[in-house]
């Protein structure tokens, strides 16, 4: 067992693992004597190049790497159930990691807690800490994902909400056109017009289950855009958002979501949506949770 003495040597994460060859691609079990944890954490996007650690810039898992070694002396690895764009905020983002330290759940969220919040004076929160089985994977073992984008139209101004969103200067701004260009993308389609250019993603397909508008009862310049769907593309929902918005303000004709999925161009589609307005709301891993949210079974 690797002890939580701080004299301890680190070990490499190579030394928790075992590779598992699957349908969608290699992924890991714990060996024995090793606990696969699972961190449900929430996190402010500002000051973070997205969640994946990087060579140059701060991101959310370099920064939990840090803090995992802090408290443990172990150098493992952790596993995201995404990877969010620099800036874009989480309200519930699921990691696994792998580690024999024997520090039980309650002491783990509340110790990485102090490590966050006064050591490091991040914008990071552990909600709870549990232990799954030894391949549970929070990438590869997700059934959907809920993200919302906040939008801000009018000449009016809230000290709150219009912060938050993305602030649409228009009085042309038609709601319906909105919807009408959002229901277009609903379905599974070829999204290879909507993604960002250095996207790595082997195949450009993803299913979008739903989309909703919430407006705000009182004011009703706010808006939420919920998006449900199995996956997504780098950029891909706020490249959505931009392209609908210059739908909905008259920069682009109605037709341009479903041109842009005849032509898989990206010139046809509009501007990309600013960061700061965009949550990942919830992750899904129960099968009958995810076909309540959605209506539809995977």
């Amino acid at each position: 067992m690797t002890s939580d003495n701080p004299n301890s040597q680190t070990e490499n994460a190579a030394a928790f693992i075992e590779r598992i060859e699957s349908p969608r691609g290699v992924r890991f079990r714990a060996l024995e004597g090793v606990r696969n944890l699972c961190l449900e954490i929430s996190y402010r996007g500002e000051g973070f190049m997205g969640y994946q650690s990087q060579p140059h810039g701060n991101t959310v898992q370099d920064t939990l790497n840090k803090a995992w070694l802090t408290l443990t002396q172990e150098n493992t690895t952790l596993y995201g159930c995404s990877r969010l764009d620099a800036g874009v905020h989480a309200q519930q983002y699921f990691l696994n990691l792998f580690t024999r330290s024997t520090r039980d759940c309650e002491d783990v969220t509340r110790s990485l807690n102090g490590i966050l919040r006064s050591a490091m004076n991040t914008a990071i929160s552990v909600y709870r800490c549990f232990e799954v089985s030894p391949d549970f994977n929070a990438r590869f073992d997700t059934l959907g994902k809920h993200y919302r984008y906040r939008l801000w139209y009018g000449r009016g101004h809230h000290a709150a909400l219009t912060p938050a969103a993305w602030a649409v200067r228009s009085r042309d701004f038609n709601l319906d056109l909105l919807n009408q260009a959002l229901q277009d993308c609903v379905g599974e389609h070829d999204f290879s017009a909507f993604r960002a250019s250095d996207c790595t993603a082997k195949s450009t397909v993803r299913k979008i289950l739903k989309i909703e508008i919430e407006r705000n009862g009182q004011y009703p310049e706010s808006l939420c855009v919920d998006f449900y769907g199995e996956g997504f593309l780098k950029n891909m929902i706020r490249n959505i958002v931009g392209t609908t918005v210059d739908i909905a303000v008259g920069k682009l004709q109605q037709n341009a979501v479903t041109s842009a999925f005849e032509h898989l161009e990206r010139t046809r589609v509009g501007q990309c949506a600013p960061a700061h307005a965009l949550t990942l709301e919830r992750v899904f891993y129960a099968q009958t949770e995810w076909e309540k949210t959605t209506g539809k079974g995977t």
